[in-house]
């Protein structure tokens, strides 16, 4: 059984390193040991025991599946993009749902057609990896935020420098070769889009080690 699950697992796309238990583990660009110091980093300011969670964005599911582990009592994932059009695969996802979590609901769906009337609200809500992605990044914010009753976890990549006033980049093209990197947004940025679409509290975390990304909680 676990030579034909390491089989099925090596021949899809994965993004997260995702550990199966008795030695399997899929491949996967964010390694587990990453995966885990975000999870630190996600988790340590969060209580989600017997909370609801909402994953927008969940690739493979590395967080979704931290939820569950740390006593959520309901997870939404739900992505679109990678699933599709990018390099992911709804597969893959599918197999850490069915042999880690199957109490993970999952839905397919573009964070535009996310709102309160088809989903409704959720105690924290996990943005993360998406923001810069979005061609009208302020508007979906707004819409997103209106799902998180307690908090909105909001990763994204960042412009480099200390301007110490809020402002955003523009990336036309292909940023990063990816055509899909519109924004980057700098720290006092995504403060103050975060204070002005409804929460008071925030704290900034830099996720990564070479200062190009930042990990934002925002309390209501």
């Amino acid at each position: 059984m676990s030579h034909t699950l390491q089989q099925e697992i090596d021949s899809l796309p994965w993004f997260h390193q995702i550990d199966f238990g008795n030695g399997i583990l899929s491949p996967g660009a964010i390694r587990a040991s990453a995966i885990r110091r975000m999870e630190h980093y996600i988790f340590r300011p969060l209580d989600v025991g017997g909370k609801s969670v909402l994953d927008i964005g969940c690739w493979d599911g590395a967080y979704s599946l931290a939820a569950v582990r740390r006593g959520a009592a309901r997870v939404l994932a739900t992505d679109h993009y990678v699933w599709h059009e990018g390099p992911g695969d709804r597969r893959s996802f599918e197999l850490v749902r069915k042999h880690l979590a199957p109490s993970i609901e999952v839905m397919d769906a573009l964070v535009e057609e996310l709102s309160e009337d088809r989903i409704g609200t959720f105690d924290t809500v996990f943005f993360m990896g998406v923001f810069y992605h979005l061609r009208h990044p302020f508007a979906l914010l707004e819409q997103v935020a209106k799902l998180a009753r307690e908090v909105l976890v909001v990763e994204s990549r960042l412009t480099q420098g200390f301007v110490p006033w809020p402002m955003m980049r523009f990336h036309p093209g292909a940023f990063e070769n990816d055509r899909t990197n519109w924004w980057t947004p700098n720290r006092a940025c995504m403060e103050a889009l975060l204070r002005d679409v409804g929460f008071n509290r925030i704290r900034f975390t830099r996720s990564d080690r070479r200062f190009r990304r930042g990990l934002f909680h925002a309390w209501r």
